[in-house]
Parts: C-alpha cells; structure tokens; sequence
C-alpha cells in the first residue's frame, strides 16, 4: 500500500525557488503549495489528495494527482527531507496528466462558509459542486 514516507523541497530545473514536494515510496510528487497556504494531505483512490488553504487571501484549492503519474521533471532533493538521501531526481508535476483541481476564493469561499471547513468536509463540498 502506498504511503507519504517524506516530505521536503526540491529544486527542480527551471524554477527559481525550490518548491514543496512529498516522497511517496520511492517517488516525488510535487505539491504545488505556494507562499502562506497551508496544506493537507492523504492518499485515497490511487492518488495524492491535497487542501492548499490561504486563510489570509481567502483562497482553497483542493488537487488531486494520480499516484501513477509519470514523473519526468528532473530536479534535486533541497532541505527537509530527513528520511530521503539527498540526490538528483525526477519529480512529478503538480498539474501532471490526469491532474484535476478545483479552486475556490472571494464571495464564494466567504458564502460556503469554507474557510471553517475540515479538509475532508472542504474535499466532499468542492468536488460535488459543479464550479
């Protein structure tokens, strides 16, 4: 069964700042958290489930990347990771084939009360309301 086993920054060739990035079994997914958003995450249906939240800009943002996505970005280990030889790797994009996001902000994040919800009520609510 797979399982997040680490998690870190990576550099990956291209990018000017290192990015948020999570070892699960031997391969890196990145993340796509940006600057002030918390995140959660879990595996469920053969896929990395993330709840990027920035309570100050009002924003959500739920992703979904398939754990079989193919990771073809070529990048270095950076700092955080403990249980993760530091080495050359290639990483899987956080908007990889067969990623689906959905973003909730503004009067609509304000209305659905989203800002108070769990990660998994924020998951049921966004992916069953069209958007």
């Amino acid at each position: 069964m797979p399982e997040i086993k680490d998690s870190g920054k990576v550099w990956m060739k291209g990018s000017v700042l290192p990015v948020n990035a999570v070892r699960i079994d031997d391969k890196i997914f990145a993340t796509g958290q940006k600057e002030g958003q918390s995140a959660e995450l879990w595996l469920e249906n053969d896929s990395l489930c993330l709840d990027l939240h920035d309570l100050k800009k009002g924003e959500r943002t739920a992703r979904f990347i398939p754990l079989n996505s193919k990771a073809n970005l070529p990048g270095t280990l950076f700092n955080g990771f403990e249980k993760t030889k530091h080495a050359d790797v290639l990483i899987v994009a956080c908007d990889a084939v067969g990623t689906k996001e959905k973003s909730i902000s503004g009067i609509k994040y304000q209305e659905g009360r989203f800002k108070n919800l769990d990660h998994r009520t924020f998951w049921q609510t966004i992916w069953k309301n069209p958007r």
